[in-house]
């Protein structure tokens, strides 16, 4: 059964609003989006809840935010918004001594749609890199408490793929930008290197039944998509047996 998933940092929505970020993305059916950077309520983004927004303009019923932080007379955290039905929503705050309280926030789905229970794990990351084994430590020890047949982690990890700690990732979770083909049907797998540029990530657990059929990062012709945020939306295509 096709997964589709999404992860997309956009940045406060101080460029824009939530309608017109939901507009962008759904030509691309996303059956799940970890935002990251979210606003509730501030006043820069005109005291609108930015993830009703994106959801009511994507038709879903299903979404989440999680609070990281006071800002701006409002909110600011991470969310998620589902297509299909939320059993049970995971919420953990990480280590750091950041102002922003880092927080990791999965969904479990419903059972109905996917023979498997699928788990959906959203997080931001620290920019700063002193407390990071610890920070991922703590991640992956609270995703093990998780319950979930597949599960996938998604998110603004603030660290390249060069990285020592992208390496740690990487012995437990698979990268799907490695894995399926990119939107003109090449193999992933033979034109990505680990040198590209880049923070934003899907990754599956290792020995979870799935497969990737594409992934890819949106820019295509149909805006100018700087103007919506600093970041593009990432997006990868599962088959989940």
């Amino acid at each position: 059964m096709e997964f589709r998933l999404m992860t997309y940092n956009i940045f406060g929505a101080r460029l824009t609003d939530g309608r017109e970020l939901a507009r962008s993305i759904k030509k691309y059916k996303p059956d799940f989006i970890g935002l990251q950077e979210v606003d509730r309520n501030t006043k820069r983004s005109k005291f609108r809840d930015v993830t009703q927004e994106m959801a009511q303009e994507l038709g879903y019923n299903y979404y989440y935010f999680q609070k990281v932080m006071d800002f701006d007379k409002g909110e600011y955290g991470i969310s998620f918004i589902s297509k299909y039905d939320v059993k049970i929503i995971y919420i953990h705050e990480l280590p750091g001594k950041s102002k922003e309280k880092r927080q990791v926030l999965a969904a479990k789905l419903s059972p109905g749609k996917f023979k498997r229970k699928i788990l959906v794990v959203n997080t931001h990351l620290d920019n700063k890199m002193d407390n990071k084994h610890e920070e991922l430590d703590d991640l992956f020890s609270v995703i093990n408490k998780f319950r979930g047949d597949v599960k996938f982690l998604c998110g603004d990890f603030n660290l390249l793929p060069t990285t020592e700690h992208y390496g740690k990732i990487r012995e437990t979770w698979n990268d799907s930008y490695f894995e399926g083909k990119d939107l003109h049907g090449n193999k992933n797998e033979a034109i990505r290197d680990l040198e590209t540029a880049r923070i934003d990530y899907i990754m599956a657990q290792k020995d979870a039944n799935y497969k990737v059929k594409e992934s890819f990062y949106i820019n295509d012709n149909s805006r100018d998509w700087t103007k919506l945020s600093d970041h593009l939306p990432y997006m990868a295509v599962f088959d989940v047996k």
